[in-house]
């Protein structure tokens, strides 16, 4: 009895409350509107708002005074000395490398981080218009990645993350861009290498979240890289249906690793990793792959169709996203059951 006694408090200080929880207990009418409310409040504090207000306000003024720094020499190019165009940008760089230092908070250092990794692309892109290399455009983005990824491991900051992939995955698209012919292997080359920067940044965000590093759990984080992983594997899985009459061993080859792609997702955020809107996210891209490759089928690979065959397809999309739509309610509803 008295072993029974002790642990019920330790039992109940283990279990995880949040909204969903509070929601699901007033529906079932276990605790009063009331009882409700007041748990809401010690929850999400009504103060609350301030902090993410705060973090909103700092990342816009951040990424505002950025951009003014931009325009500033955009426009007043021919009036600024060389020599001082490149002296007041590494000035900035400097000073956004101090802020990083211990001393200040965590708010101030993440948007000094992000401006000191934007700040070098600033620098390159001066240095570039100053001495004339005629060199291209990847280039430019190849150097401001490799000069800063030191500074984003060393960071430790969701946001200098952010402006690296985004240098990075800039860097991908315009090397495929710049540099070979505009054919089928362009658009697969490309869509797969953009396909591989993101997977290997989710991945490697899911593996370091999970082992409580705190400064990539951030869920915007996982939106941030997922979402344009799931978008260039639906833009090559559409690239190669269309051309669905000339499929080949490399063309198979793409759609198997975009199926695996979409399944390993599927199968992660289902099951190890519970999120329903990530799931939902990978459902819609796969129904959508489906339904055109559907549409490929029934008009035997032609570009145009009859009206009966957009009826059909009306109905199997209706079909499709209703089936999709009710098994992801099924399945929201039992990861809200699961402990």
């Amino acid at each position: 009895m008295n072993e029974d006694r002790g642990a019920g408090p330790m039992a109940l200080a283990g279990i995880r409350v949040d909204r969903h929880g509070v929601d699901r207990l007033a529906a079932r009418g276990l605790i009063s509107d009331a009882a409700r409310d007041e748990a809401l409040a010690l929850i999400e504090p009504p103060r609350r708002w301030g902090l993410w207000a705060g973090r909103l306000i700092g990342t816009v003024g951040a990424a505002l005074v950025l951009s003014g720094i931009v325009y500033f020499f955009a426009f007043n190019w021919n009036a600024i000395p060389p020599l001082a165009k490149l002296g007041a940008i590494a000035a900035l760089i400097a000073a956004s490398c101090l802020a990083v230092f211990p001393g200040f908070g965590r708010q101030a250092v993440e948007p000094a981080a992000a401006a000191a990794v934007t700040l070098v692309g600033v620098f390159l892109a001066v240095e570039g218009q100053i001495y004339q290399t005629g060199a291209d455009a990847w280039t430019l983005f190849a150097a401001w990645a490799g000069l800063t990824l030191a500074w984003a491991l060393l960071a430790c900051s969701a946001a200098t993350w952010a402006v690296w992939i985004a240098v990075a995955a800039v860097t991908i698209v315009t090397w495929w861009d710049q540099t070979q012919p505009a054919d089928a292997a362009f658009h697969t080359g490309r869509n797969l290498s953009l396909m591989a920067l993101f997977g290997i940044a989710l991945g490697t965000r899911e593996a370091l979240a999970a082992r409580g590093v705190v400064w990539p759990a951030a869920r915007w984080t996982r939106f941030y890289l997922a979402l344009p992983l799931l978008a260039a594997g639906t833009q090559l899985a559409f690239f190669l249906l269309e051309e669905l009459r000339g499929f080949g061993p490399a063309e198979w080859t793409a759609m198997v690793l975009i199926a695996l792609t979409l399944a390993t997702m599927g199968a992660v955020f289902r099951y190890a990793i519970p999120d329903v809107v990530m799931l939902a996210a990978v459902t819609l891209a796969g129904c959508a792959i489906i339904d055109f490759a559907l549409f490929r089928l029934l008009a035997n690979g032609s570009r145009r169709a009859d009206v009966g065959t957009y009826f059909l397809m009306g109905l199997a999309t209706l079909a499709l996203f209703a089936a999709a739509v009710g098994w992801l309610r099924a399945v929201s509803r039992r990861m809200e059951a699961r402990p």
